[in-house]
């Protein structure tokens, strides 16, 4: 059992009678689901995620300006939940949320991973946002919204950067896999600086990760699930296999680690490529990511977005 199909069904047949029951005058303005922190939210939990702040629990949202009327009849149903469901903890006893489920503010929830209680609306504000804090306000799913106001919010966020800070940080991802890639890491292993070569191929492993999420629509989450969710994305598995090659080179001296890692860089370079193409992004056969990612900014029509250094905002990824 998973975290998410279990906090659902808690939901259905022990919590939703109950909310109904307790508070019939507020129960239609509230939105109650599983969303943020946690593996169980992604649907990448398993054993391993069980040995810790995992069990059924629910979130619930209100506006702000009726949480405050809200939270001290609601408290007492969250007092009266049961310790366990199916045989699974139940973590609505205010020791076991951690701050993960529980009561929200609607604007107080988003705030928390997009400094804004209110959607976004410029492109500074989406361009500095850490793609990873918008995969937690997006991830898990609702379970009702009868007055729509968490889930208007969250479509926001769904339908996707606009389509300049895509390109932007598209255009920075791919300027990094050239530079630690196909540049640095190849540098590094002729110098026999095994330590230098090991970052320079994690950042390009990282950044060809974080490509593959922006061509598909998706937000990266923080780096330990970022290469577990692949999977779940067009062409994922594929890209992950290639990069699960670079991942086992022995970047140790020998006399063919140079060969084999120029080989293996540019086996994922040439698939990132075509699928730049496929996407519409590119018509170049340019194998050199650098110039790839030149032709990406050149496309962005905002100029302040343009004008940016093609590395530029990297950090915020």
């Amino acid at each position: 059992m998973q975290g998410l199909p279990l906090s659902r069904e808690f939901y259905t047949e022990v919590a939703a009678p109950m909310l109904q029951s307790e508070l019939p005058a507020y129960v239609n303005q509230l939105a109650v689901g599983l969303v943020g922190e946690g593996s169980e939210c992604f649907g990448f939990d398993d054993e391993f995620s069980q040995d810790h702040d995992w069990g059924a629990g629910i979130c619930v949202w209100a506006p702000e300006s009726m949480a405050g009327t809200v939270e001290p009849l609601l408290e007492p149903v969250f007092a009266r939940l049961p310790a366990t469901f199916k045989g699974y903890p139940v973590r609505m006893a205010p020791k076991f949320r951690k701050g993960r489920v529980g009561l929200f503010t609607i604007e107080g929830f988003y705030r928390r991973f997009i400094n804004s209680g209110q959607p976004l609306s410029t492109w500074q504000q989406w361009y500095t946002v850490p793609e990873y804090f918008l995969a937690v306000a997006t991830n898990g799913e609702v379970f009702a919204d009868p007055c729509g106001q968490f889930s208007a919010f969250r479509k926001s966020l769904l339908e996707f950067y606009p389509d300049d800070v895509m390109k932007k940080k598209l255009a920075a991802r791919f300027a990094v896999m050239a530079q630690s890639g196909q540049y640095n890491l190849l540098r590094m292993l002729k110098r026999n600086d095994t330590a230098a070569a090991l970052l320079a191929a994690s950042r390009f492993v990282e950044s060809t990760i974080g490509a593959l999420y922006l061509m598909h629509g998706k937000y990266m989450p923080f780096y330990k699930w970022a290469f577990r969710g692949l999977k779940d994305l067009p062409d994922g598995a594929f890209i992950a296999g290639k990069l699960n090659d670079v991942l086992a080179l022995n970047l140790t001296r020998g006399a063919d680690v140079h060969s084999n890692a120029e080989a293996a860089v540019e086996a994922v370079c040439v698939e990132m490529m075509a699928l730049l193409q496929k996407k519409g992004l590119s018509r170049s056969n340019e194998a050199w990511l650098m110039t790839q990612a030149e032709m990406i900014q050149k496309q962005i029509e905002n100029p302040q977005i343009r004008n940016l250094p093609v590395v530029h905002g990297i950090q915020c990824s």
